[in-house]
């Protein structure tokens, strides 16, 4: 019987050696729910597997089943990565399922992923006992007509259901899960109506403590209310369904797709609806509302009183930073500057806005092991905050500057700053990495690499290649690199025209951002600068290189002249206060910059200024 069944679809060596076909069987639905659906549940379709492999004798190697992924983003779990790393590896023989449709629902191009690995490798789709040979022009039709028609279905399936939810929503109905509803909020789905749940007594006591008891701090509110986060308590307060009224004004975007870690369904971004598209239905009769319309006003006036005072205490913190997002040290050439600012004042004169520090001296990595602090440490935000919107101002609206610096960048090196290196023949180095590659291919043949690390390695290779086709266009004829040098240098002049000097720092942070992509940062000093692409346009010709690669600046930019370097003798420290080497036993332990008599005259004047505060009735 297994000859006559199963040995037909073998191919000729195979079907030599006797054995019987190595199959993987499939089972998957795309929700939860799914799982325990008659019709379309995994007991049906392990059933169907089960029996078209019993009937042909299939020598079953694996066994898949997935729930909670989706048919469009099936090719993101990892169960389907490492079968197509087994169909590549030549183990498989047959991918067997209940129906096409298991295999996934294609709505964009890599969603056929499984199928060309079955089709490249000569693996069979038996799907109920149907056989499809991809490879052959008969089965490649077929096959691909299943599949784009279980995307079609899909496509279908979704518009009713959206149609459907629509509907049931603008009639007062909830279409979907309890996990959806507020606090306090039920739902009878054999009455169809909305029920309170035991919870509502806390978000009565909520508006009650508000209203009544004049309490304005969110977190309290919820403690006292039972136990709520200030976050739960903040959308209970301002939710009007508690006043009988649901309003549908945000839903879920259907063109943008996530999925979580394991190729598993994740939720699509809400956004807001369209005027017209906005659902307000009564849910509860004014009779039995937990929270009367007159309170319920009174409540928004007081979120709305809360929220302002809020915004005017942070409004300092809410200003930003110029350097956040576009800074990296100079030191570690790739680490991060981030602002870190002081909430303690000693008086008005004395208050600082905060300082910038590299990654290595944030909290969040001074404990791990194996970091080691820079020489960039904490520097004031003033200053840097002035070196930068110098260097914006008065260089790069110079051309003849921005022309220099940029030509000067193909034969620049910086520390750990890239530039370009013609000392070896371009041709020779894509010859090179011709082998590279077809050494990665002979790899993935043999067995020893994954296609996943092949892909990476061959992606990392087509980067080279392409930076050195880039390379030979830089190094063209001097007289046209010159004109289009002009040109380049000419559009950055006039786009730093536009700079708000006298804008708010979220305005000049967001201009900034537009002109460059990275400044380097060593110390009170800028180093080097990556334009931004989108300032140039697509069209940079010969120039491309100057959007990849940072421009090193030689010398640095810098607003003062740093000081001389100081000789201290074995033995000794010098003291940053008054310039002066000393013993170390004129320091105290632990801190190296300021001798013992400076340290105490600090000390002494503090304490002063601490008494003259309070003295004035200050805190």
């Amino acid at each position: 019987m297994w000859c006559n069944q199963s040995l037909a679809i073998l191919p000729d060596y195979q079907a030599e050696t006797r054995r019987a076909p190595r199959c993987v069987t499939l089972v998957r639905v795309s929700t939860a729910e799914q799982a325990a659906d008659g019709r379309a549940g995994i007991a049906r379709q392990r059933e169907v597997v089960e029996r078209v492999a019993r009937e042909k004798l299939y020598d079953v190697v694996e066994q898949i089943e997935l729930v909670d992924v989706s048919g469009t983003s099936l090719h993101y779990a990892p169960e389907i990565m490492g079968l197509i790393e087994r169909i590549e590896r030549k183990e498989i023989d047959i991918v067997l399922c209940s129906e096409m449709s298991r295999l996934g629902r294609p709505e964009e191009l890599n969603s056929f992923a499984l199928l060309g690995a079955c089709q490249r490798n000569g693996v069979l789709l038996d799907l109920g006992g149907t056989i499809h040979d991809l490879a052959s022009p008969e089965g490649f039709l077929s096959g691909g007509i299943l599949a784009l028609l279980g995307g079609h279905e899909r496509m279908q399936m979704l518009k009713r259901m959206m149609q459907s939810k629509e509907a049931k929503r603008a009639r007062g109905q909830n279409p979907q899960s309890h996990i959806t509803l507020p606090l306090g909020i039920g739902y009878d789905r054999k009455a169809e109506r909305y029920t309170f749940t035991p919870d509502i007594v806390k978000v009565i006591e909520a508006y009650r403590l508000i209203d009544e008891e004049g309490l304005r701090n969110l977190s309290e509110i919820g403690r006292r209310a039972g136990n709520l986060s200030a976050a739960t308590t903040k959308n209970a307060l301002k939710n009007p369904v508690y006043r009988g009224v649901r309003i549908y004004d945000k839903f879920r975007d259907q063109s943008k797709k996530t999925v979580k870690k394991g190729g598993r369904q994740g939720d699509r971004p809400k956004i807001k609806r369209p005027a017209d598209r906005v659902i307000e239905v009564r849910i509860f009769s004014p009779e039995d509302q937990c929270v009367s319309d007159e309170r319920w006003n009174r409540v928004q006036e007081l979120l709305r009183g809360i929220r302002e005072n809020h915004e005017v205490a942070v409004a300092e913190r809410h200003e930003g930073n110029l350097l956040s997002g576009t800074a990296r040290c100079g030191y570690c050439g790739t680490q991060r500057i981030y602002c870190k600012r002081r909430n303690r004042k000693l008086s008005e004169k004395s208050s600082t806005k905060g300082h910038y520090i590299c990654r290595t001296h944030h909290e969040t990595q001074t404990k791990k092991a194996g970091n080691v602090k820079c020489r960039q440490g904490w520097s004031p935000m003033e200053e840097m905050d002035e070196l930068l919107e110098a260097f914006v101002c008065r260089f790069l609206a110079d051309t003849s500057f921005v022309e220099a610096v940029i030509a000067n960048a193909r034969t620049k090196q910086a520390g750990k700053i890239v530039s370009l290196d013609f000392s070896e023949s371009i041709n020779d180095k894509l010859a090179d990495l011709e082998k590279r590659d077809r050494r990665i291919v002979d790899a993935l043949v043999d067995g020893a690499i994954s296609t996943a690390e092949a892909k990476e390695r061959r992606m990392k290779i087509e980067q080279e290649k392409a930076f050195l086709v880039r390379s030979v266009g830089s190094s063209s004829e001097q007289s046209s690199d010159q004109d289009e040098l002009s040109d380049i240098a000419r559009q950055i002049a006039e786009g730093v025209k536009g700079w708000p000097a006298q804008g708010t720092t979220k305005e000049k942070k967001a201009f900034l951002q537009r002109i460059f992509s990275e400044i380097y940062f060593r110390g009170p000093e800028i180093t080097a600068f990556r334009i931004a692409p989108g300032l140039l346009g697509p069209n940079l010709g010969n120039w491309s290189f100057i959007a990849d690669i940072p421009v090193s600046l030689d010398p640095p930019v810098r607003l003062k002249e740093p000081e001389p370097e100081v000789v201290v003798p074995e033995g000794h420290f010098h003291c940053k206060a008054c310039k002066t080497n000393k013993p170390k036993e004129g320091f105290y332990p632990g801190n190296n910059s300021t001798c013992r008599r400076c340290r105490n005259q600090a000390n002494t004047k503090l304490k002063r200024r601490n008494r003259s505060v309070k003295s004035d009735g200050g805190e």
